[in-house]
């Protein structure tokens, strides 16, 4: 079976729409929209989460957007290397689809890697230093490889790409 995603932009609207986050926000001044991830399996649709960054605490808020509900988990410590900056998230720049984003991803592995069976998709719509706002995609095969894209949201160019096995990561620790 085949699911059609939850666009991010509708999640975000419903989130904010929401008196879940409502509320929180009201209560939260200074926040910023950090971060969104959603993992992609065979016949599982998962939902989105959402991430609010305060940047006096250094601590992160994530939001979970089910198609019926909306949970929100608690303040964790923000993920980052030492002396980085994390930065808000740009959604005028996100011009296409998430569909899109992952028609792009998949004709971009089917091309460069056609002996990779994808089984798993991590995406994350990220602003690190290096790209600006940018998905960063992760194709993890049935042969244990992951292939990780950088892809521009407005255009769908895929900017950098790395193709690793996870032995090798396992061995290297």
């Amino acid at each position: 079976m085949l699911y059609k995603h939850m666009e991010l932009h509708q999640a975000l609207k419903k989130l904010k729409a929401s008196p879940e986050f409502k509320e929180w926000d009201e209560k939260s001044k200074n926040n910023f929209f950090s971060y969104a991830f959603k993992m992609i399996e065979p016949n599982k649709d998962y939902p989105w989460s959402l991430g609010f960054y305060y940047e006096t605490t250094d601590k992160i808020t994530t939001f979970i957007v089910n198609q019926d509900s909306i949970d929100s988990k608690a303040e964790e410590e923000a993920f980052k290397k030492p002396g980085t900056k994390i930065k808000p998230i740009d959604i005028k720049k996100v011009e296409l689809t998430f569909e899109n984003v992952l028609k792009k991803a998949k004709e971009f592995q089917k091309q460069k890697y056609p002996q990779e069976l994808v089984n798993k998709t991590i995406a994350i719509l990220q602003n690190p230093d290096k790209y600006d706002t940018i998905w960063n995609i992760t194709l993890i095969t049935l042969t244990f490889k992951t292939i990780n894209l950088k892809i521009n949201p407005q255009n769908g160019k895929i900017i950098h790409h790395t193709i690793e096995s996870l032995m090798d990561f396992a061995e290297k620790k």
